[in-house]
């Protein structure tokens, strides 16, 4: 069990937070948990004095051996070497790992990882719910501007317009979302007025069931500018279908 490094909270208490809906009232600015950090794994992963596993909620760092796995590990390091807090999910991962936000003063760690490009946003139900627009909306920076990990050739964007010339490639497509179609089997996010030939992003049963277990609604991505990512294939025009909202980043 993670104890407070500032005060002591006992078990009685710490389980209550954990099993009560605490942890949503945490994400909303509530009380926090005040800890020390003894080792930084990488770029998403800490241990904390007393030995408990952190992964930090919402976001996806590059494993070792990969490219700026070093650089998000050594910032992580910059930003932990106080006591940071802790806004905990009541859920582990597969791992055993608490699931948390970790915040310096008003500095979000998790999120300033993402805006820095040194990790990927990554949004599983149900923790993922306490911070996906955060996390969306953190993420348009980095690859707008192609910082660290959004420096890749994958990550070029171009316009909807132009979708059709890399069918067959994974990549970036910049455009604003005109209408959504409702089809018996999928759900069509359209770019340009003729369907059958400009680009769509499409959702079929996997993709809806992603954004409704994080509290989204494709529905309100109507009318926004977004970049889609993905793999862009022909059927009527090009397309890229989603399987989830990491896919379509909202451009505020």
């Amino acid at each position: 069990m993670i104890l407070p490094h500032r005060f002591r909270l006992s078990i009685a208490l710490l389980l209550f937070l954990f099993f009560s809906g605490w942890a949503h009232a945490l994400a909303q600015g509530g009380m926090r948990l005040d800890v020390l950090v003894q080792k930084v794994v990488d770029g998403d992963t800490v241990i904390l004095e007393g030995g408990d596993r952190i992964r930090f909620l919402g976001i996806d760092a590059p494993e070792k051996g990969e490219e700026f796995a070093e650089r998000a590990r050594s910032r992580v390091l910059e930003l932990v070497r106080e006591p940071v807090d802790l806004v905990l999910c009541e859920e582990k991962d597969d791992y055993n790992r608490f699931l948390a936000v970790l915040l310096k003063g008003r500095l979000n760690v998790n999120l300033t990882l993402l805006a820095e490009g040194l990790a990927l946003p990554m949004l599983i139900p149900p923790c993922g719910k306490m911070v996906a627009g955060e996390v969306l909306e953190a993420s348009a920076p980095a690859l707008v501007s192609r910082k660290g990990i959004y420096s890749g050739a994958a990550f070029d964007p171009l316009d909807h317009e132009s979708a059709g010339e890399r069918v067959g490639s994974r990549t970036v497509v910049r455009g604003r979302i005109l209408r959504l179609h409702k089809g018996p089997t999928a759900w069509h996010l359209n770019f340009g007025e003729d369907f059958r030939t400009d680009f769509t992003a499409v959702l079929f049963s996997e993709g809806r069931r992603r954004y409704r277990d994080l509290g989204l609604d494709p529905e309100d991505l109507v009318g926004q500018e977004v970049l889609v990512l993905g793999k862009i294939k022909e059927y009527n025009g090009p397309e890229i279908i989603i399987k989830g909202p990491e896919q379509i980043i909202p451009l505020h």
